[in-house]
C-alpha cells in the first residue's frame, strides 16, 4: 500500500505509516495536471490545506481507502464523493484542542486588559493607567457555542478558573455533566459578557455571525473567533464594533483567508478588513491557534494511528 503525502507532516506520523507498512510518496508543490500515473494507485491521501479535494480530484483514485487531514476541519475535502467511493476521512481535533483553548484565552484576556493598546501606548511615552483598567475574567459570565473537542476544551479551561460558562450546541444535550450551564442560543445571548464561538465550517454555519447575531446580545460582548473565519460575517462585525454591541473582536481566522492559509496581503486587502485592521481592540492572529509545537508532534501521532486503525476496517 501506498500513502500519498501532498503536504509536509511530523516525522511521527511519517514513522507510523512505515511501521505500519505502507510506502511513501511525498509530494508538497506538484499541481494535480502534473501528477504521474503512480500517484492514483495511492491507498491513503495525507493532506493539510494545500490543494482542495474535490470530486473531480477523487474520482482519479480508484484505490483510495482513506484520507487524513493534519487539522481539525475537513470542509476541504468533498466529503459527499468520498462517501461515494467508500472513503473514510480522518481529522484529528484531538491534537490541538489545548492550543486553540489557550490561544483563545490569551486572546480573551489581552482584550479584557487591553494588552495591545496599552503596549502601543507605553512605547509612544503616552501613560494611560485610568483609561486602560481591566476587567477579571471571574467576573464574567462566558458563553461558548459550538460544544466539540474545540469548544469543550475551551469551556473546561475557563471552569476550572472559576469562571461561569454557557454553552449551546444546536445537536448536543445533557454534555456538561453539570459543570456549565447548557441553554439556548437565545438564553446565552441573554446572561452573556464574552461569546466565544467553536463551530465547524458548513453551509449551515456560514455567517453565523452575522447582524442579527450581534444585535441580538442583551449587553456589549467581547468576542472570539479561533473557528473558522467565514463564520462570521467582517462587515456585521465591524458595524457591531462601531455601534457599541461588540466591546472588542480576537480574531485567529479572517473570512477573505485563502483556503491554502497563505498569506493575505499577497493581494489588495478588502476595505472592511483595512478597517479591522486600525482599530486598537480588534486582535488579530495569522490562523495560529491550533499551531504549537505540542499540537503538531500530537496531530502526528493520532493521525497515523487513526489512518492504520482505519485500513484494517476497509
Amino acid at each position: 500500500m501506498t500513502a500519498l503525502l501532498l503536504d509536509d507532516t511530523h516525522p511521527f506520523l511519517e514513522e507510523a505509516l512505515i511501521q505500519g507498512g505502507l510506502d511513501l510518496i511525498r509530494d508538497y508543490t506538484s499541481p494535480l495536471l502534473d501528477f504521474p500515473e503512480s500517484y492514483f494507485d495511492s491507498t491513503v491521501l495525507v493532506i493539510r490545506s494545500r490543494m482542495p479535494i474535490n470530486a473531480k480530484f477523487l474520482f482519479q483514485f480508484p484505490h483510495l481507502k482513506v484520507i487524513g487531514r493534519l487539522g481539525a476541519g475537513l470542509e476541504n475535502i468533498d466529503l459527499a464523493q468520498a462517501e461515494l467511493q467508500g472513503i473514510t476521512c480522518i481529522r484529528v481535533p484531538e491534537g490541538n484542542a489545548r492550543a486553540v483553548a489557550e490561544h483563545s484565552l490569551a486572546m480573551l484576556l489581552s482584550a479584557l486588559n487591553h494588552l495591545p493598546r496599552a503596549g502601543a501606548e507605553v512605547r509612544k511615552g503616552i501613560w494611560s493607567r485610568e483609561e486602560n483598567k481591566g476587567r477579571e475574567l471571574q467576573a464574567l459570565k462566558v458563553g461558548v457555542i459550538g460544544y466539540g473537542v474545540m469548544g469543550a476544551e475551551f469551556s473546561k479551561l475557563l471552569y476550572s478558573m472559576g469562571v461561569q460558562v454557557y454553552t449551546y450546541d444546536k445537536y448536543r444535550f445533557d454534555y456538561t455533566e453539570g459543570t456549565m450551564i447548557e441553554c439556548s442560543l437565545a438564553t446565552l445571548q441573554a446572561e452573556v459578557d464574552v461569546v466565544s464561538i467553536h463551530l465547524p465550517y458548513n453551509k449551515e454555519t456560514h455567517y453565523f455571525a452575522g447582524e442579527m447575531f450581534f444585535n441580538d446580545f442583551a449587553k456589549p460582548v467581547h468576542f472570539i473567533n479561533t473557528a473558522r473565519g467565514q463564520i462570521t460575517n467582517t462587515i456585521a462585525l465591524l458595524a457591531a464594533l462601531e455601534s457599541g454591541h461588540v466591546l472588542s473582536a480576537g480574531l485567529d481566522v479572517l473570512e477573505y483567508e485563502k483556503s491554502n492559509f497563505t498569506s493575505l496581503f499577497e493581494t489588495e486587502l478588502p476595505v472592511a478588513l483595512n478597517a479591522l485592521l486600525l482599530l486598537d481592540n480588534v486582535i488579530i492572529t495569522p490562523h495560529i491557534a491550533g499551531w504549537t509545537q505540542e499540537s503538531f508532534e500530537k496531530m502526528g501521532r493520532d493521525l497515523g494511528a487513526k489512518i492504520l486503525a482505519a485500513l484494517k476496517t476497509v
